[in-house]
């Protein structure tokens, strides 16, 4: 079988992309992505994941003003769909030009693909169109994987239009599908009620054989929390921990891992010595530097935008993963995850106080919490990827059943 993934992003901005390939691949499948040479801080990561890939037909279209022809034609043609969108609100092309500028990127590579694919896969809102219009060209099932709710997502610019052409390019087109995947049981749920159709739970957890359980030599280290994000910067519930931290830091260490914003750090990092910053990681190489802390910091704020509210980040299941014991912010999905597991983390209000008493019960417990890090370990063997990989098997071979 071949499949053929699409993306708006990159390898280093999509694990969830990333664990399907791997699955595809154990299974022999034959495998063709097309995505975007972004050129920013996943540079160096990429080479590692091409290396990886090295048997995938990884197809990388410019996203840049390196390439300046294409970047100039992709946003003409990105500003005249959100023009002439206003005209013709029911053109499906048209929305999705208007929504993402990288779908035009991707139809126009498409109609040149001189390959046979038996089956169709779009992550991202702004590969939806582009899998469908390339399925229904060669007669072949297409599917989409909903990790984010996008039609409730924070969107800055051009907001009612923007909603409306993701409601209607979901609304439209998920029908259509083969099969619909979310990334969390709340987004499935949504997702459901907005089109009308089955939507396949398949958490954003991963393969055990990726973490491993270190040995304490030292019970009176400090508590060692950690955090990871694609990104170190405003606006991820940073700004509420560190005040909490600072009572205690003598007490803890906090490890962030991302691409640092050099304009959070002048204003958040600065004079407060317990923290370390590490650049972007390998998906393996993180989860084995996860598990050398204590404690994993899911801090996501519902005041954000309504998918925070609703969706699980792979990084709580990272931490679940390494045996870490978890500081969750009340956010729908995650109280509900974190009620899945109970006494395997503590749960707080989104605010600095809340986490300053998180931070308090966990010292005040940290010998208890290190002795169980291995029941967490195991215990969390039930959520890995293998099992959610044989729901993605079965969902292929449905698909692709003739």
């Amino acid at each position: 079988m071949h499949i053929l993934f699409l993306t708006t992003a990159n390898l280093s901005a999509n694990p969830r992309l990333v664990k399907e390939i791997r699955f595809a691949i154990t299974y022999n499948y034959k495998v063709t992505v097309v995505l975007f040479d972004l050129k920013q801080w996943t540079t160096e990561l990429e080479k590692l994941y091409q290396k990886e890939f090295k048997y995938v037909q990884l197809i990388y279209l410019p996203a840049t003003r390196q390439n300046l022809i294409s970047w100039l034609q992709l946003n003409i043609n990105h500003f005249a769909a959100q023009r002439f969108y206003r005209y013709f609100p029911l053109s499906l092309k048209l929305a999705a030009v208007a929504s993402s500028k990288r779908s035009f990127s991707l139809v126009k590579k498409l109609k040149n693909l001189c390959f046979n694919f038996d089956l169709i896969i779009a992550h991202n809102l702004g590969a939806l169109y582009p899998a469908y219009q390339i399925a229904q060209k060669l007669n072949v099932p297409f599917a989409f994987d909903v990790e984010d709710y996008h039609p409730g997502e924070i969107i800055q610019i051009d907001t009612k239009n923007e909603i409306r052409r993701r409601l209607f390019l979901m609304q439209q087109l998920l029908p259509k599908a083969a099969y619909v995947t979310a990334a969390s049981p709340l987004i499935a749920r949504a997702v459901k009620k907005l089109c009308k159709v089955p939507v396949v739970t398949i958490n954003n957890s991963f393969n055990s054989n990726e973490f491993e359980l270190p040995v304490y030599d030292n019970p009176d280290e400090k508590l060692k929390l950690v955090w990871f994000s694609q990104n170190i910067n405003h606006g991820r519930g940073l700004e509420l921990l560190l005040p909490a931290l600072d009572s205690f830091c003598d007490a803890v260490t906090l490890t962030l891992i991302g691409n640092l914003n050099y304009i959070f750090a002048n204003k958040w990092l600065q004079h407060r010595d317990y923290i370390r910053v590490v650049s972007p990681l390998k998906q393996d190489l993180l989860h084995k530097e996860l598990s050398r802390h204590d404690v994993g910091l899911a801090l996501e704020l519902s005041n954000i935008d309504h998918n925070k509210e609703i969706a699980l980040s792979n990084k709580i299941f990272a931490y679940k993963q390494a045996g870490l014991f978890v500081l969750a912010t009340d956010t729908k999905a995650q109280v509900a995850f974190m009620n899945h597991f109970k006494g395997d983390g503590y749960l707080c209000e989104q605010t600095s106080v809340s986490l300053k008493n998180g931070i308090a019960y966990i010292l005040e417990n940290i010998t208890v919490i290190r002795a169980e890090k291995r029941k967490r370990f195991e215990q969390a063997k039930e959520i890995a990827f293998e099992a959610e990989a044989q729901k993605l098997i079965a969902l292929w071979q449905q698909a692709t059943r003739k």
